[in-house]
């Protein structure tokens, strides 16, 4: 039976955000990889069902309430656990005092952060990390980790990091939850941003708008202030990154999700990559569990983001995503 506070013990994962859908599909794959799960909620009985549901399919799961906000919450949560999942947002006003708890408690961390923020606010702590002995993780989800993925391809084909790199993708979801909603908002509050010659610009939204071509369909997109643009940057090593949303007013119906990314060379050749999988949200829990589970099995101390921990791989293998490099399956 799931366990209740007062008795937690120790568990594998500390899920943070479990009663929510991607807090849910999340635990899901980390009881299929044979983890055991301590899902957190604000209010205890939709996490407690969750951990009934879970338990009947022989999983090891236990419930209990914490209100991330509240540092003796939080810290009485994180007791016993091996490592965090965090799916609380937005990332960039609520993930700060957690990354602090697990910095101090020791506790290695990983979240599902696509806020630039956020990421970057993460990335930022390595030293920290490093000194402590502990593992961070930012962005573990379909955004940014797909158009990672397809950076890290490319640039391993070239014979010198790229001059210039664009990325874009497009998240086909059932429904968009009230966390999604509320983090894309504080995103986009930031503006356009965009590296150039290295240097950080920040434009009016809708600066740079532009039509980009992938997925078999044209899509209106503009510069956006998402954590594509930090871990592109990071798997480049490029001068000049832009990382595009959709037009939210263009929005397509399905739930075919898909990434992309275009590398200029130094030589101005420009090469291409795209990546196909399914639902975004069931994309992004197969992605953290999957992360989750290899930083349980052992993991370099800093701040990291999934490809560059992980590598290329991770994505394909956590989700089955397809990839075609210049056109051609790879």
């Amino acid at each position: 039976m799931p366990t209740r506070r007062g008795g937690l013990g120790t568990s594998d994962v500390l899920l943070l955000g479990a009663a929510g859908n991607s807090g849910a599909l999340i635990g899901a794959e980390l009881a299929a990889r044979g983890l055991s799960v301590r899902l957190a909620g604000r209010r205890l009985a939709p996490v407690d069902d969750l951990a009934r549901a879970l338990t009947a399919r022989g999983a090891s799961a236990q419930a209990c309430a914490v209100d991330v906000d509240e540092p003796d919450s939080l810290s009485a949560a994180l007791a016993g656990a091996r490592v965090v999942l965090n799916t609380v947002g937005p990332f960039t006003r609520r993930a700060g005092p957690v990354i602090a708890a697990c910095l101090a408690a020791g506790v290695p961390y990983v979240d599902i952060a696509n806020e630039f923020p956020a990421v970057w606010g993460l990335l930022d702590r390595d030293g920290e990390a490093r000194e402590r002995g502990v593992v961070l993780v930012t962005g573990a989800g379909f955004g940014p980790a797909a158009t990672e993925t397809l950076v890290l391809r490319l640039v391993e084909v070239m014979a010198s990091p790229p001059r210039g790199v664009r990325v874009a993708s497009a998240a086909g979801v059932t429904r968009q939850t009230e966390g999604v909603t509320q983090s894309i908002v504080a995103a986009l509050g930031q503006g356009a941003l965009t590296y150039r010659d290295g240097r950080l610009v920040r434009e009016p939204l809708g600066s740079g708008a532009t039509e980009l071509t992938f997925g078999g369909a044209a899509r209106p997109v503009f510069p956006a202030p998402v954590g594509d643009l930090e871990a592109a940057r990071r798997a480049s090593g490029a001068a000049d990154v832009v990382a595009y949303q959709p037009d939210p007013s263009t929005r397509r119906s399905g739930t075919d999700s898909v990434a992309w990314a275009e590398v200029t060379g130094r030589d101005g050749r420009i090469r291409t990559a795209e990546l196909h999988l399914g639902e975004g949200v069931r994309a992004t829990a197969a992605i953290a569990a999957e992360t989750t589970r290899r930083v349980l099995a052992g993991a370099m101390p800093g701040a990291w983001t999934p490809g560059r921990l992980f590598g290329a791989d991770l994505v394909p293998d956590a989700s089955g995503a397809r990839i075609t490099l210049d056109g051609v399956p790879a």
